[in-house]
């Protein structure tokens, strides 16, 4: 009995047909997402486990205008949503709140409006999101397998790029505007260190996936101006670098021009060791 004490919910509010505002046992907020739940509960009443597809606790309360964008989407879209992200979390280590939910629910439906028309979006991304969003991708791939299969659709390939850009963007917390800048960013970069070193970078090495991941931490610090400097002294391991590896320097002042250029923020010792230690790695293996 005290087993199912924990596990119903009190309704707190209708958000709509689908979707109300409840608390649990704990007394937290929580969304309690089922088919026709808001349509069936009123206020004070009692919501069992076998009603609910999915629940969130609240921490930041969505806008109304979120909530709003699943009137329109059929309760089977926001089903395979969740089941994309529950496939997302166990594969991606992670967990997301409900404006996940709304967001990639709206675009499946959108994608899938759009494919019965006849009409196809460009997608954005593509090659970026391949390349240095792997995890993210190989789960778009498979959301766009789980929807084609459950709409019998046949959405382009490309439909995993967009999926894994919603993930991408969830997980790292951060505006679409910005992870597009992360993104190209770190296109640039790489293309940079391609062209001094003179050769193509082995995406596949433990080299390559450390520096992207430094890449990406490093841009998203610079644009949250969330960097910050150790008081420790740096020039002289700087110039010791410089000395000893005279052919990655360059390599290096090319990327601390282009972040300068790009992004208003000038290299500091620190960052520019740090660059130069990935850097060393990549070049050591392209020559072996």
């Amino acid at each position: 009995m005290k087993r199912e004490l924990k596990q119903v919910l009190i309704v707190k509010n209708t958000v709509n047909n689908n979707i109300v505002i409840a608390k649990d046992f704990y007394g937290r907020e929580v969304v309690a997402i089922g088919k026709g739940l808001g349509f069936r509960k009123r206020r004070n009443e009692t919501v069992y486990p076998e009603e609910i597809t999915k629940t969130y606790v609240l921490v930041d309360r969505p806008d109304s205008a979120v909530f709003a964008l699943l009137e329109e989407v059929p309760f089977e879209v926001i089903e395979i949503s969740q089941k994309i992200i529950d496939y997302a979390e166990e594969h991606l280590k992670g967990t997301f709140n409900v404006n996940l939910l709304m967001t990639l629910a709206d675009h499946i439906n959108f994608s899938i409006v759009r494919f019965h028309q006849g009409n196809q979006v460009p997608r954005l991304l593509n090659e970026e999101v391949k390349r240095f969003y792997k995890e993210e991708y190989h789960v778009g791939r498979e959301a766009a397998r789980m929807i084609n299969e459950y709409f019998h659709v046949d959405l382009p390939e490309d439909e995993a790029t967009s999926i894994a850009f919603h993930l991408i963007t969830a997980t790292e917390n951060k505006s679409n505007p910005q992870t597009v800048q992360i993104m190209h960013g770190v296109s640039d970069i790489v293309k940079i260190v391609e062209h001094r070193l003179g050769c193509s970078l082995d995406e596949q090495s433990l080299a390559y996936s450390r520096f992207i991941i430094h890449l990406k931490f490093f841009l998203r610090s610079v644009l949250s101006d969330g960097v910050v400097h150790s008081e420790t002294a740096f020039v002289s391991i700087f110039n010791q670098l410089k000395s000893e590896y005279e052919e990655s320097l360059d390599c290096v002042k090319a990327i601390s021009d282009y972040v300068m250029e790009h992004y208003d923020y000038r290299c500091c010792d620190e960052d520019c060791i740090y660059l130069m230690i990935h850097i060393v790695r990549l070049y050591q293996m392209s020559k072996s």
